[in-house]
């Protein structure tokens, strides 16, 4: 059973899109000083949920996303990898913010046959 995820001004959305389809979309700002305490046991507890689906992860409506934010979304795509989650990942490529943030991501999903990340003009 997937669940939606909401802690000060972040919220992330999981909608079923049909059988074994799923959009993440997450909206407003993930600005905690330590993501990780929240966000790593949330994404951790969606991994034997959303193996072997299809997965959309929409980052397009994240106003903001300090620096401490990556390293958890990193070890998600990790693990939807070895799960062989079949992942799309969407960020604002006109934001100069999310390029910076999703270019490391982007660069580390190359090693990585389950994830495509794509940023969107």
């Amino acid at each position: 059973m997937v669940k939606n995820f909401s802690n000060a001004s972040l919220q992330i959305v999981i909608s079923n899109q049909g059988e074994n389809k799923y959009n993440m979309n997450w909206i407003g700002q993930s600005d905690d000083r330590t993501p990780s305490t929240s966000l790593n046991p949330y994404l951790d507890s969606l991994i034997p949920a959303l193996a072997g689906s299809q997965l959309v992860v929409e980052y397009t409506q994240l106003e903001y996303m300090n620096s401490s934010t990556v390293p958890p979304i990193i070890q998600f795509i990790k693990k939807l990898n070895s799960n062989e989650t079949t992942t799309l990942i969407h960020y604002d490529a006109s934001s100069k913010w999310q390029s910076a943030s999703f270019k490391a991501i982007e660069t580390l999903s190359r090693m990585m046959p389950h994830i495509t990340v794509k940023g969107l003009k």
